[in-house]
């Protein structure tokens, strides 16, 4: 039985891992290429699915392309900005999950307890990779917001000194770091392969996900609609922003023990566990030896990850 587990798990991690491969090593489609996805002036629509963006498989492009996922995770892979496609992504998941299934069965037995372990397990390595890009598509975020602020008063001074609004963006773009000068980038390039400003500035502001971008995009809009001093928009909308940071910073001090003590509740039954074990490992080993120990052990920790999470929903207060 263990010989058969094996080789069907060797198999299996063989398939996905030449799949990935092949999914790597083809050449991905040029910008030009891709410039028959963007948006038409005047549409608010997201941009058509290109297959060839999706996958290098068909059938996995033709799947990928008629499933409602596929617009969330491509739109997160961007604000994460990774170079992956959604096939890829959707690769490393199965691969990932599928891999600590047949691990966990190896290593807890092939029975009915080793099964009703192994699922949950493989669940945990299916939303791993999601996890994953969701840090870092919170840590780009917050990158760009801590930027914002400079890059509208480097606006609104460029606009003030005699330059137009892409102008300025160019120069902006040039003065300022990563990941707001990518992100200004990407939208002097979309203006130049036929893309409108006003929906140049509302694709940037869908593949950031920023509400105060949003907002400072939707002031630069209704500007060019109907007129304005635009600088003195931009230093409001800047003020605007500036307030909204600090207003956060004081809540974050103020909600600051109350988090210190939903991590401390966390980590203190784990570490009196761990202590339990040195003194009375005898006591302690029924926990990991014992099926109904490892049941018992199970529950602890998904009511533990439940408090902790309950706890950091309650303090984070959105402004």
């Amino acid at each position: 039985m263990l010989t058969l587990v094996a080789s069907v798990s060797g198999f299996l991690a063989l398939l996905l891992a030449a799949l990935a491969v092949r999914e790597l090593g083809l050449e991905r489609a040029p910008a030009d290429r891709r410039a028959q996805a963007l948006r038409s002036p005047g549409k608010t629509s997201r941009a058509p699915v290109i297959l060839r963006e999706l996958s290098n498989i068909p059938a996995l492009s033709s799947f990928l392309a008629n499933h409602p996922w596929t617009e969330r995770a491509r739109t997160d892979i961007e604000r994460a900005n990774l170079h992956l496609r959604v096939g890829e992504y959707l690769l490393a998941r199965v691969s990932l999950a599928v891999l600590s299934f047949f691990l966990s069965l190896i290593f807890l037995g092939f029975g009915a307890f080793g099964f009703l372990l192994a699922v949950p397990l493989a669940v945990v390595g299916f939303m791993l990779p999601a996890y994953y890009l969701h840090v870092l598509k919170r840590r780009r975020l917050r990158a760009i917001e801590n930027q914002l602020v400079e890059m509208l008063t480097l606006l609104s001074n460029s606009i003030r000194s005699g330059f137009g609004l892409l102008q300025g963006v160019q120069a902006a773009a040039s003065q300022m770091s990563p990941p707001m000068s990518e992100e200004l980038r990407h939208l002097i390039h979309d203006t130049n392969v036929g893309m409108s400003t006003e929906q140049a500035l509302l694709d940037m502001g869908r593949r950031v996900g920023s509400y105060d971008l949003d907002m400072a995009i939707t002031a630069l809009v209704i500007q060019r609609t109907t007129g304005g001093n635009l600088s003195e928009i931009l230093e409001n909308v800047a003020e605007t922003i500036r307030e909204r940071e600090r207003i956060r910073g004081e809540i974050n001090t103020l909600t600051a023990e109350k988090r210190m003590s939903g991590n401390i509740l966390s980590a203190y039954p784990t570490v009196l566990a761990l202590v339990m074990f040195l003194i009375r490992p005898s006591l302690m080993s029924v926990l990991i030896s014992e099926p109904t120990g490892l049941v018992l052990l199970g529950i602890a920790l998904t009511l533990q990850v439940t408090g902790f999470l309950m706890i950091r929903r309650i303090v984070a207060i959105d402004i």
